[in-house]
């Protein structure tokens, strides 16, 4: 009875056994970098770096974390942040008039992270407000990433 149960709190604690960093690809409009820190409870961070026209945009998210599903390998996360990028104008034959861009993102998303592999994987949208240069609203912002995830 008692390796019944060391067995069952072995399953139960490896199932829901989630990663510390994650570091992989994220796929949109565009491809890009993204970095991801888990604290445990409370908020984690994810840091992300893409493409954007001809420059470059970089992204930092608070997220919070829900348990998905009744299981701990699947998890719902939600949070904001911010952004800015820097890019050039294409003018005859030419970059030229560099801009920066600012805005503000949210983000709502569901992940997967595999006890087999240490692969994490996620589904999420991304709206974002721009304030300078290119102002408005962007809401059809979809992502996939693919990430590495280091549990210690």
């Amino acid at each position: 009875m008692k390796y019944f149960v060391l067995f069952f709190l072995f399953i139960t604690i490896s199932a829901s056994a989630q990663y510390k960093y994650a570091v992989g690809a994220r796929f949109d409009r565009t491809a890009g970098l993204t970095f991801k820190i888990n604290k445990g409870r409370g908020p984690g961070a994810e840091i992300l770096l893409n493409g954007f026209g001809n420059g470059l945009k970089a992204t930092a998210l608070a997220e919070w974390h829900e348990k998905a599903f009744s299981t701990g390998q699947w998890r719902w996360y939600y949070g904001f942040g911010g952004h800015m990028g820097v890019a050039s104008n294409y003018h005859k034959r030419y970059y030229d008039d560099n801009y920066i861009q600012v805005g503000a993102d949210g983000i709502l998303g569901l992940e997967h992270t595999f006890t087999e592999i240490p692969l994490n994987i996620s589904l999420d949208w991304k709206p974002e407000f721009n304030f300078v240069n290119n102002t408005g609203l962007y809401l059809p912002n979809f992502g996939l990433s693919l990430r590495y995830a280091i549990t210690k």
